[in-house]
């Protein structure tokens, strides 16, 4: 597997788990709150310390838990926040000593007139705050356990994974097969289908289906990080799906005569069958996302729409929208599905599987190590290029206007989405190449 990428390398994410950064918080915290018991003494009114600094320990806990549920990481200064919210629980109490009086309203910050309220005072607030604490040192604790098993098994720790695998370590993809289906007969497969950035095996099933009736043999996985590879890795290079599919091929004899990839999945293929000649006899490319320059892809990328956009800028409000759709996948799978009228219900519910690392890598990949534009170039195998007409994300004229004399294209009335909406032109493409 490959080294973790700077995007967040996993060192940055334990920092705020340091023990000199803690005790130093630690220490923060304790002089703020002596000083401001003291300052609640002087009105004789000392109780009120108590409510307001539990209710401050209690949305720390919650707020902490948010953060590292969907950031996939702990948050800095997780003690000082304690303080932080403390403050802003008791805050009309310093507008109090300023002269102003209490009132309804203030019920903003944190419900401090509605928190003395609560049955049993403190005493209720106390536990509140004890139980919530606990509950997020046990996530906090299952998270660190996850890291370290993957750690220990020579990957790199996930970092920003979501959903269910915040708290269980990723398997290892070196001993743990990509998920996958088989169609045909037993035996060497035929044919190879990598699937592209957010998708998954199921955008092949007509292909599959179609080359199955022909009576091929056609091997069709997950990608890492995707579909039922989902809890598959750590890290999601190129080079990293490579040697995942390689794998998986050689547990069905170690090649296939033809491998074919949709979008990114041509960006595998080619991979594959340059750091493995004998994976393949021939190429065919759907949708390749051929790019003159690192300018043009970030252009072309971003037709992917606005997370692909914050991915490619570099913003943090990326892994966060991700990592909330991984804790809230079955809803999301489930709108998405209402959304997308226009695409088979299996195909949208699994716009949503897979984790923020794997689609931040992916897109990643595409920018700093592209192996198409060589292989349209200078092929290595016989290779056969499919290509919408109008296909916004990787348009049609990026393959026709490089040269390929040696590279077959076929160009046909659609958009990006070419293994669901003409699976025939797809099929024969293949089949030609398996005569």
């Amino acid at each position: 597997m490959s080294a973790p990428t700077a995007a967040m390398p996993w060192t940055v994410a334990y920092r705020p788990l340091r023990a000199r950064g803690l005790l130093a918080q630690v220490a923060v915290l304790v002089v703020a709150e002596v000083a401001l018991f003291d300052s609640y003494r002087g009105h004789e009114s000392s109780f009120h310390w108590a409510t307001h600094f539990l209710v401050g320990l209690s949305v720390a806990a919650l707020t902490n838990a948010l953060w590292l549920a969907l950031k996939g990481a702990p948050a800095r200064f997780e003690l000082l926040s304690i303080l932080g919210w403390h403050l802003v629980a008791m805050f009309p109490d310093l507008l109090f000593g300023a002269g102003m009086p209490h009132d309804d309203w203030m019920d903003v910050f944190l419900g401090h007139i509605s928190a003395h309220a609560l049955p049993g005072g403190a005493y209720s607030w106390l536990v509140i705050a004890l139980a919530l604490s606990g509950l997020y040192a046990a996530f906090l604790s299952r998270w660190l356990v996850a890291r370290h098993a993957e750690a220990a098994a020579g990957l790199a720790p996930g970092i920003g994974i979501g959903g269910a695998s915040l708290v269980r370590p990723q398997a290892d993809p070196r001993t743990v097969s990509l998920s996958h289906t088989r169609y045909g007969p037993d035996g060497d497969p035929d044919v190879l289908l990598l699937h592209g950035l957010g998708a998954s095996r199921a955008v092949w099933t007509d292909v599959a289906a179609g080359l199955e009736e022909r009576g091929f043999s056609v091997l069709v996985p997950d990608l890492l990080g995707f579909g039922g590879s989902r809890a598959s890795g750590t890290r999601f290079s190129l080079s990293d799906h490579v040697a995942a599919s390689g794998a998986l091929l050689d547990r069905y004899g170690g090649r296939a005569r033809v491998v074919a990839g949709h979008s990114f999945g041509c960006a595998v293929a080619v991979a594959l069958t340059a750091a493995r000649p004998d994976a393949g006899r021939a190429l065919v490319l759907v949708s390749p996302p051929v790019f003159r320059d690192g300018a043009d892809a970030r252009s072309r990328l971003g037709e992917r729409g606005w997370l692909a956009r914050r991915v490619l800028a570099g913003s943090p409000v990326a892994s966060v929208a991700c990592n909330a759709m991984c804790l809230l996948r079955r809803p999301a799978a489930s709108l998405l599905a209402r959304i997308e009228r226009g695409l088979p219900e299996r195909v949208a519910r699994d716009a949503v599987q897979h984790t923020w690392p794997s689609y931040r890598d992916a897109l990643i990949a595409l920018l700093d190590d592209n192996p198409l534009p060589e292989a349209i170039e200078r092929p290595r195998l016989p290779t056969t290029v499919v290509v919408g007409d109008r296909d916004p994300e990787t348009p049609a004229e990026d393959v026709l206007t490089w040269p390929h004399e040696h590279v077959e294209v076929v160009l046909v009335e659609s958009d990006h989405l070419l293994p669901l909406r003409h699976a025939d032109a797809i099929e024969a493409a293949i089949a030609k190449r398996l005569l």
